[in-house]
């Protein structure tokens, strides 16, 4: 037995040898509001007190608490520094999803505790370890520093758009109420491991599962794609839906699954995944866009030849001829990689059966676009599925797509028992989706006075081995690759490319930021050529209102990027001005300013993006709505109803 004192109360646990702090204060004794991003010390979501001290509870044995005061965010809810801190993350917007606003507030208390007026390098040094994906900090280092130095609160009595107010969610997410994925399922639930393929491309044959499952203490049964009553087979774009629940004799990917385990938390916590009956045999793979493309690859997916899965393209003038007039050209490849989307929260969830409805609780992106695969995948009605989206510790896009909700449904449909699953950080960085690396070849021209005169573009995105979000980025950047500029002579084509890596998809900007970097770049090496002002090449080519874009839109009004650079004007020349003082003082270290412009259209490309709301007045006057769209941090909870506040004249 392990005894200490858990926010004043004098707790006692049984843990397994070496068994982490956390896990121990979520699953033995119910303190959810301790979050887990990544069982390493690396995110610092599980920040607790120690005897005052802030401690990774995940790298902390629980043995080590013994006799100890442990102080998790919940306890510390009539503390006087926590609730200023509380009033404060609220009035500067500090806590966005929420999954790391735990944490970076014990954080926070045990730093003001310390030190009650500290400076911004102190606050900057304390929550260094706490992680966060949303804000950017800025505004948490301004609430810390507000506690003492209070700024005005945030108390519009009408709200409606445009006024500052609280987040109508913060309350929740500053006392650590906010329920995330992992954090619905009760203790003890049955849990899912996922076997997943070693190799980026493999056959595999399953052996005796039943004899698995009868030889195995704990385990309740096992799924396969013979477990699927609908469809193997989903994707957020129905023509091209291409990805399986489980992969059938042979994988694309490293981190693909092929079988998923339903046990006890003690078998799962102790199993060994070598020890599942599944032998593979590994095969020639095509991991990179050259070696996809080229003519002896092997091909992913029938019906997609040469391993092209799709292409987007864009035309107007006359780009040849535009570049063989200009005065000077440049032109260069870039290169990006895939980038992970890091959100602190996992993919988590939990499912039950409720009066023969499956009910799915996870954090999701888009819980209309789950049940609609699912419906799918079921072979059930809609009626009959029921998604219930949980707090979503950020998504930026991955969440879009489906990864913890097909096994949990296929799981208490099978066994008619609750169930959880909960990725761990090297399930999620193997199985989900990513940035689409990109291989890009860029020409641009200028005339002598700065206007652009010709630009070609072409681009490869690898999307993996699965489409996911591909159809949409490769024909999105071909509308947004000249950037927010007027180009008369344009030619933009890209091609979407399977290969044996996991699948691309959604990751803020549909892959517009991948042809930002090419074009921004050349616009710099264009001024540098031609003598000019990198801000004053980008005002004399910007768009503007009554001016077409490269696919002959025009905007009567709102283009605002040419006053947005003018704005810049008084800081670029104070920032050059510093960074030139600063070079000539310093012989090694070095100091550089950077201007760079972008532009994002709203909803999908080539595709339509209906949004329906509804709204009703209960009896005593409130009004209700009910939406689509998830609170993912970026506020959606709070500016949507603020829009229809302002519509209906009535207090938010």
């Amino acid at each position: 037995m392990t005894d200490f004192t858990l926010n004043g109360k004098p707790v006692s646990t049984s843990p397994a040898t070496g068994e982490r702090l956390s896990e121990t204060l979520r699953e033995s004794l119910g303190a959810r509001d301790v979050k887990i991003g990544c069982n390493a010390g690396d995110c610092g979501a599980c920040t607790v007190l120690l005897d005052g001290t802030p401690v990774c509870a995940c790298l902390t044995p629980t043995q080590q608490a013994e006799g100890r005061q442990v102080h998790t965010l919940t306890g510390l809810q009539d503390d006087e520094i926590a609730a200023r801190l509380r009033e404060s993350f609220q009035d500067f917007g500090a806590a966005q999803c929420g999954i790391c606003t735990p944490g970076m507030m014990v954080a926070a208390v045990a730093l003001l505790r310390k030190n009650p007026d500290p400076t911004t390098e102190q606050v900057q040094d304390t929550l260094g370890g706490v992680l966060c994906r949303c804000t950017g900090y800025r505004k948490i280092i301004e609430a810390v520093l507000a506690v003492t130095n209070p700024a005005p609160a945030l108390d519009d009595p009408v709200g409606h758009t445009g006024a500052a107010i609280r987040r109508l969610d913060g309350q929740a997410k500053v006392e650590g109420r906010e329920a995330f994925g992992d954090d619905i399922a009760p203790a003890g639930t049955l849990e899912i491991l996922i076997i997943r393929s070693p190799y980026a491309r493999a056959e595999f044959v399953l052996a005796d599962l039943d004899g698995f499952i009868t030889a195995h203490d704990g385990v309740e049964t096992v799924l396969t794609a013979a477990d699927i009553p609908g469809q193997n087979c989903f994707g957020v774009i129905p023509d091209f839906a291409d990805q399986p629940v489980f992969a059938v004799n042979e994988t694309r990917f490293r981190g693909e699954a092929v079988a998923a385990i339903i046990a006890t938390p003690d078998f799962i916590r102790q199993f060994d995944p070598a020890g599942f009956p599944v032998t593979w045999e590994q095969l020639v793979d095509a991991q990179s866009i050259e070696q996809a493309l080229d003519a002896s690859a092997p091909q992913l997916h029938e019906g997609r030849k040469g391993n092209i899965m799709c292409g987007g393209f864009v035309k107007c003038g006359d780009p040849e001829t535009a570049l063989d007039n200009a005065d000077i050209t440049v032109q260069a490849d870039f290169t990006t990689s895939f980038v992970e989307h890091a959100y602190i929260e996992p993919e988590a969830g939990f499912a039950q059966m409720v009066n023969g409805r499956v009910e799915i609780h996870a954090c999701t992106q888009a819980p209309v676009m789950d049940r609609d695969a699912l419906e799918l995948i079921l072979a059930m009605d809609a009626n009959q599925i029921r998604i219930v989206p949980t707090g979503v510790g950020g998504g930026f896009g991955s969440k879009l797509d489906l990864s913890v909700q097909p096994y949990l449904a296929l799981a208490t449909l099978k066994t008619g028992k609750p169930v959880r699953l909960t990725y761990s950080r090297t399930e999620s960085l193997q199985s989900t989706t990513k940035r689409h690396p990109a291989q890009i070849t860029l020409q641009i021209g200028a005339k002598s006075d700065g206007t652009l005169s010709g630009f070609n573009f072409f681009g490869h995105f690898n999307t993996g081995a699965y489409a996911s979000w591909g159809p949409t980025v490769a024909n999105r950047v071909p509308v947004h690759a000249s950037g927010p500029y007027r180009i008369a002579d344009y030619r933009a084509e890209t091609q979407a490319v399977h290969t044996h890596s996991p699948p691309s998809g959604a990751f803020r900007g549909f892959g517009v930021p991948q042809s930002a970097v090419a074009q921004e770049t050349l616009f710099d090496e264009l001024a540098e050529k031609l003598g000019m002002d990198v801000l004053e090449f980008r005002l004399i080519n910007a768009l503007d209102n009554g001016v077409p874009t490269v696919c002959g839109q025009v905007f009567e009004q709102g283009v605002g990027v040419k006053p947005c650079l003018e704005a810049l004007r008084p800081a670029w020349d104070s920032e050059r001005a510093k960074a030139a003082a600063f070079n000539a003082e310093n012989e090694f270290l070095k100091m550089g300013v950077g201007l760079a412009a972008g532009w994002y259209g709203c909803g999908n490309t080539s595709l339509p993006n209906p949004s329906t709301i509804k709204s009703g007045i209960r009896a005593d006057g409130t009004v209700v709505l009910h939406q689509g769209a998830m609170d993912i941090g970026q506020g959606a909870n709070t500016v949507i109803a603020q829009i229809f506040a302002t519509a209906l004249g009535v207090p938010v």
